[in-house]
């Protein structure tokens, strides 16, 4: 019987080493991600014969991730069947990408209930457009930087490392108290921005921020797996112009390298401002998730 453990900061890395089995570019299989968002999601894990498996709550109900490691997916679905018969639970996955979904609806007979919510599609970029920002789509993006190049010429960007993060942390504090939404979301969101930002090193996440004057004005956080920059954390001070724009160009040149070639900004959830802001760098591809339920008899 499988037996799922509550995420902490102690058990996390040893969850992410499965991390590299996945075969979508989805930002959920991501150390930032599950535990940033881990008691939002009450997510569990179990591991079970080389696989992870974890159980959250979904759309208020009992939902699972798609099982991924070097063992058998087949022992893996069988042991989640039982799991679920023994808590007379339905089978429900989650957050599933359409990679597999082959998988679970001709192999499982799964189902599919209506669409994929739009709130919840992640955001993919190819790297290098976001880097240069070169070609005709990027020139408003490119009219904002240039006028912080000049009304800031002397701004620095430097990494997140155990020396500076307090200061990055009272910017993030700083920036809640001026430009905090209300909505519940986003104040989870700032839970967990806070709750990650002193394990950094400990999950091998980089960081950057970008100050003018000695004042800390945006930072970003994001993650690595395979081809993908995966951003968990990007806030700037709005009081100063092009900032945004500045952090994710800057962000995005100091982590591409030639293995990475693409970015995920994640989902907007259904927040208009993010949505408009996340179209217009121009995603190379909208990431659906999808909802699937699987008889388990």
């Amino acid at each position: 019987m499988l037996s799922f453990e509550k995420i902490n900061a102690d058990n996390m890395m040893q969850t992410a080493q499965f991390y590299n089995y996945k075969i979508s570019r989805t930002s959920d299989y991501t150390v930032g991600g599950i535990y940033m968002w881990r008691d939002f999601y009450d997510a569990s894990f179990a591991i079970y014969e080389d696989m992870i498996l974890y159980k959250v709550e979904f759309l208020n109900r009992t939902s699972f991730t798609y099982p991924i490691g070097s063992g058998s997916f087949a022992k893996a679905m069988e042991a989640l069947k039982e799991y679920c018969k023994s808590n007379d639970l339905p089978l429900w996955f989650c957050t599933v990408p359409e990679e597999v979904i082959p998988v679970l609806t001709n192999e499982f007979h799964g189902t599919i209930p209506g669409t994929p919510p739009r709130d919840w599609a992640d955001y993919l970029y190819c790297a290098e457009d976001l880097a240069q920002m070169a070609g005709r789509r990027y020139s408003g993006q490119r009219n904002h930087i240039n006028k912080f190049l000049r009304l800031y010429p002397n701004y620095q960007y430097h990494e997140i490392t155990p020396d500076n993060i307090n200061r990055v942390i009272d910017f993030l504090k700083d920036y809640q108290i001026k430009f905090g939404k209300e909505a519940s979301l986003a104040q989870k969101e700032f839970k967990g921005a806070l709750e990650i930002m002193p394990l950094l090193d400990k999950f091998k996440l980089p960081g950057g921020f970008i100050e003018v004057d000695g004042e800390i004005i945006a930072m970003s956080v994001g993650e690595i797996i395979k081809d993908t920059l995966y951003c968990h954390i990007e806030k700037a001070n709005r009081n100063y112009e092009g900032a945004y724009q500045m952090i994710v160009r800057e962000f995005a040149r100091h982590n591409v390298t030639e293995k990475v070639k693409y970015i995920n900004r994640e989902e907007d959830v259904g927040d208009e401002g993010l949505r408009k802001s996340k179209l217009s760098y121009h995603p190379t591809k909208l990431l659906d998730k999808y909802c699937v339920l699987v008889p388990n008899n």
